[in-house]
This record gives C-alpha cells, structure tokens and sequence, in this order.
C-alpha cells in the first residue's frame, strides 16, 4: 500500500475521541515522512508511543520513520544506557498487528518481519548490555509471532 496523501486525523483516531490516538495526531498531524523523521529524531523517547496508538492508516504512512531510525541507528557503544527504543518500538509495532482492524498495517507484514531480523541479527548496536539485549530480542520475538499468527 503506497499512500500519497498525508493521514487525515480520522486516520490517527479512526475511534474518534482516543485521547492518545488525538496526541498523535497532534505530534505527527499534517507532518510529511521527511519532517516527520525529523520530529521523531528530536526526542525519540517522547514521541515513540504516538505509533502505539495512531490508527493503523497513519501507522502505515509513517511506518518508514521507525524502520529508517532502527536500520540508522549508530552502535550502542555511542549511547551507553539507551536502548535506541528498540524494545518499546517492538511493542508499538504489535500494538497496531494486535488490534480488531490491522487491515491498514497488513502491508507492512514483510518489512516488519525483515526490521525484525535486522534488530535481532544487529542487537549490538541497540544495547552493550546482555540482559537489555535479551529483553530487546524477547519484544522482536513476540512481535514475529504475532506477525506469523496474522494471516495476509
């Protein structure tokens, strides 16, 4: 599925009145993929759950900025201490293959399969520390399940 037109905010709240659906929609609302590369490189630990709860239409637009960060992602070694996001970005993933209506993010099934394998085969660069490195590969690992459980 390839979108051309940027997300309505009936695509970030399809539930119309989701509280953080609307904090999405107010973070990342009207935001090109390049600006919103930008946005989310500011300040990732603050903006990563808004792909949790946006609606399955703007997770499919802005999917590339969480594969994009993850795949340019510089070694541990650089940031001691911080994960990078990606133990909480594997959950913000599930989330949007978890839901009643994952129709919108059925396209992303291959890339996300592929992130995954990235994330586990390269897990030094997104922790120095054996028991985050675990933890990390646990929240990928659920996410490739589910993934397999989903049928598309």
């Amino acid at each position: 599925m390839t979108r051309t037109s940027l997300p309505k905010e009936h695509d970030f709240d399809p539930w119309n009145g989701c509280l953080d659906a609307q904090c999405a929609w107010k973070n990342f609302g009207g935001l090109s993929l390049e600006e919103a590369h930008a946005r989310f490189r500011e300040n990732p630990i603050y903006y990563q759950e808004d792909f949790m709860f946006m609606g399955g239409v703007a997770f499919a637009y802005y999917f590339p900025v969480i594969e994009s960060y993850l795949l340019e992602t510089p070694p541990a070694a650089e940031h001691p201490g911080d994960d990078r996001e990606a133990w909480i970005l594997a959950h913000c993933i599930n989330q949007q293959f978890s839901g009643q209506d994952f129709a919108p993010v059925l396209p992303l099934k291959s890339r996300v399969l592929e992130l995954a394998n990235f994330v586990r085969r390269e897990i030094a660069r997104f922790s120095d520390d054996a028991n985050e490195q675990r933890r990390i590969i646990n929240a990928w690992q659920e996410l490739e399940a589910q993934l397999r459980s989903v049928r598309g």
